[in-house]
């Protein structure tokens, strides 16, 4: 014990004493200032265009050189992208070793980028950093997708939102400098969330087949065909889907139709399109299904068997489909043909079912779906045989997701169908000009998914179209809220979300 006090008395007095030389050695050395960089004219944020040209022109001044000879420094600009979805290695990318920054044009990708500038003073080696953030844009980065006839050939055209204002571009592909060109008449384009980090972009015509573009740039290479995405070797490199949409439960998984089978892709468990998912367990023969996907995202689609004149439902993960639980309104073995279907958001969500018999009475049916696949019948009527007969005719069909309103056009002209009153009400007359499509955009913030758009073409003056409404309640006059023109006659429209 004795001995362990005397060393802990000894160490303590040798700190004490080290303590003391430390303080007093302070005036052994001379500080000397060294020269620093004050970075002027930049700014903490700024905004650039991919392919566009962007300057930034730094003014330099050190603390301890007047001159500022730019040959004794060096400069170095490297930009580290923000985002979760790129690879480690390809978050940094390097921009340049001059004083001034020139990018003509902007490569980068459309994304926030933090970007700093080194200066290095080569007599001291000592380094200083300006750090700012860069976003980079593109004229393409968002709007809608418009795959449009002219003269019998393809064109995608865009309206892309820039800024906040949409602004018309004409064969975006070939303003963009894409490899892609379409070839043969226009079939389809659809927009959806692919895969992780790549926004799937398909575009299918007779003469091109389905192929995806880059989500930022719209170049092509002939990996984005869709046959890639399908395990059947003897797929055609071109094969031609009729259309793909996106599968219930969101995003990385989809359906693609062709010739009345449909095939699966699942990106989580690595499901590609195989085999027709279009039968059920215990049958040995495919059914025929009908060209329409209730995707009703809580984990199962709603089909229908065109061969049995039935709905199928298909659940998330599954290879095949399974038969629908008895209803109490109608029986899902409806002896009938479908003209049209659509899931919206209606009371909750609800599949709009439009059913013909053999007498070509129409009948609406509406199936509510809720939480892992459940349903209700919730709706079923005979729609009175002068409206019916009219609806029979109609080109094309959009139900509104706030009042269930069922729009349809015959010709130029535009009606609401109200299924509560049983009555239809002409809404707009467009005269010389086709309307070519109807839509409401499901993928769009709420507000907008509400709006009405509506597709024409005037033939006489070789102009496309995109009309935006909005449907009041109780059966107003639907409102313009905005046109955008110039276009080749709109086949099929899809909106690129961010």
């Amino acid at each position: 014990m004795v001995k362990n006090k005397i060393y802990k008395i000894v160490m303590f007095l040798s700190l004490c004493c080290l303590t003391v030389s430390c303080d007093e050695d302070l005036g052994n050395y001379d500080y000397n200032d060294i020269n620093e960089v004050v970075f002027g004219g930049m700014e903490d944020r700024y905004s650039a265009l991919l392919g566009e040209r962007f300057q930034i022109t730094p003014q330099l001044s050190f603390t301890q050189d007047e001159i500022a000879n730019e040959d004794d420094y060096e400069y170095e600009w490297l930009a580290i992208i923000k985002s979760s979805q790129v690879l480690p290695a390809e978050k940094e990318t390097f921009l340049g070793t001059e004083k001034d920054l020139l990018l003509d044009p902007v490569s980068l990708l459309p994304a926030t980028y933090d970007v700093k500038y080194r200066v290095t003073d080569k007599n001291s080696g000592v380094q200083w950093t300006k750090q700012f953030f860069l976003e980079v844009g593109s004229p393409i980065y968002e709007g809608w997708m418009l795959l449009c006839d002219v003269d019998g050939t393809a064109r995608l055209d865009m309206l892309s939102l820039i800024d906040g204002e949409y602004t018309p571009i004409v064969d975006v592909l070939d303003y963009a400098g894409s490899s892609l060109k379409l070839e043969g008449a226009p079939v389809n384009v659809y927009c959806y969330p692919y895969e992780y980090g790549f926004y799937g972009i398909y575009v299918t015509s007779e003469g091109t087949g389905t192929t995806k573009i880059h989500p930022e740039t719209f170049d092509w290479k002939q990996e984005y065909y869709v046959s890639y995405e399908m395990v059947d070797p003897s797929i055609p490199t071109d094969f031609q889907a009729d259309f793909i949409q996106r599968s219930c439960n969101g995003n990385n998984t989809s359906l693609l139709y062709k010739d009345g089978d449909l095939y699966y892709y699942l990106r989580v468990y690595q499901y590609r399109y195989s085999l027709p998912i279009n039968i059920l367990p215990g049958e040995r023969k495919t059914f025929k299904v009908a060209p329409y996907v209730a995707d009703c995202f809580l984990f199962v689609n709603i089909l229908y068997d065109m061969d049995n004149q039935r709905f199928v439902r298909h659940v998330w993960n599954t290879q095949s489909c399974s038969l629908m639980p008895d209803g109490n309104l109608f029986d899902y073995n409806t002896g009938k043909d479908l003209v049209y279907m659509s899931r919206v958001e209606y009371n909750g969500g609800e599949v709009f079912s439009l059913l013909k018999d053999a007498s070509d009475k129409l009948f609406l049916g509406r199936i509510g779906v809720g939480w892992f696949g459940t349903f209700s019948q919730n709706f079923y009527d005979e729609i009175p045989s002068d409206i019916a007969a009219d609806m029979l005719k109609a080109d094309h069909y959009a139900v509104s997701p706030e009042y269930g309103y069922i729009f349809y056009n015959v010709g130029s002209q535009l009606y609401q169908y109200d299924f509560n009153l049983r009555q239809s009400k002409l809404m707009v007359d467009k005269g010389n000009e086709e309307i070519t499509l109807l839509q409401f955009d499901r993928t769009s913030p709420f507000d907008y998914s509400k709006k009405l758009n509506v597709f024409t073409y005037d033939a006489a003056n070789e102009n496309g179209a995109i009309e935006t409404y909005t449907v009041p309640p109780v059966n107003g006059k639907i409102v313009l809220d905005e046109r955008h023109d110039g276009f080749g006659r709109i086949v099929s429209a899809s909106y690129r979300h961010r």
